[in-house]
């Protein structure tokens, strides 16, 4: 990807990221700063009512508490993503003929890591500049054909900037935790990744090769949850990857949404109701976007 194309798909992905949180602080900021104005007696402000007290509460929370489980989530996996490049820059070694071959044949522009362990997988790490990385177990146990499809699979994975969606849904779905639906949904999304994935290796190598590289990519790397990285194995969508393998169609559902997470969601969603119906109340009547 140029240098012009990942600028641009970087801004894509945190520009609503930061405007969301910059559009909260601006307005629990303002909201402080008003109260703090009344109580010192330098402000004129309106009278203080109770849809307007009910307002200001709101508003404080619900952004406040949207901000600050975003922020952490994000620095959160920032710091796991630094530990991770950091463990797979020490746990490196000389790349084995077959995965040469492999890379050779698949002619990829980003880097491809061979790192020392037992354990088979395969993932896409790096928000910057995403990068493969592949266990030895997994390069002695693929043949060459399914090695091709694997690193076709995990191409896909760098040229979309997957491990950047993975930060930022992530951060979005921590962020609105008082409606954990929103996390299942952009789970479905992520989900939905993993497939497409699939689906370019497929085009590339087969269906055989796939499937052999999907079986054989069970293991998981240690310190995976919570990182932003897109792996090719592991039992989560195994069911529907197979699915689709065998049928050469999307599976319609993927992450299941359960009668728990939307229950769970319902509290969260009247709260932000209640918010927005203040907000029109009080702002909208008014055409501006402050109490008055």
């Amino acid at each position: 990807m140029r240098s012009a194309d990942r600028t641009l798909m970087h801004a894509g992905l945190l520009g609503p990221l930061i405007a969301g949180a910059v559009c909260g602080a601006l307005m629990v900021g303002g909201f402080l700063v008003m109260v703090i104005g009344a109580v010192t007696g330098r402000t004129s402000v309106p009278e203080l009512t109770v849809s307007r007290a009910a307002f200001g509460v709101l508003m404080a929370l619900l952004w406040g508490g949207v901000i600050t489980t975003g922020l952490t989530a994000l620095i959160r996996q920032f710091r796991r993503n630094r530990k991770l490049s950091r463990w797979v820059a020490s746990a490196a070694v000389s790349p084995s003929p077959d995965l040469v071959t492999a890379m050779d044949q698949v002619r990829g522009r980003h880097p491809v890591v061979e790192i020392a362990g037992e354990a088979p997988y395969a993932f896409t790490h790096g928000i910057w500049r995403p990068a493969v990385v592949i266990s030895s177990g997994l390069v002695e146990r693929a043949a060459r054909d399914e090695l091709v499809a694997l690193l076709h699979h995990e191409d896909y994975h760098v040229r979309h900037r997957d491990p950047l969606k993975v930060l930022v849904l992530r951060t979005w779905g921590a962020a609105f935790f008082v409606v954990p639906l929103v996390g299942v949904v952009l789970q479905r999304f992520l989900d939905r990744q993993e497939l497409r994935a699939d689906r370019a290796a497929v085009r590339r190598c087969g269906v055989a090769a796939v499937a052999g590289a999907m079986l054989k990519a069970t293991g998981e790397p240690a310190g995976r949850p919570g990182t932003a990285m897109a792996a090719m194995g592991g039992p989560a969508l195994l069911e529907a990857r197979v699915a689709q393998l065998e049928t050469g169609r999307s599976p319609r559902v993927i992450t299941m949404i359960g009668r728990g997470a939307v229950l769970r969601s319902l509290p969260g969603a009247a709260v932000i109701a209640v918010y927005g119906v203040f907000a029109y109340r009080l702002c909208g009547a008014a055409g501006v976007c402050c109490m008055s």
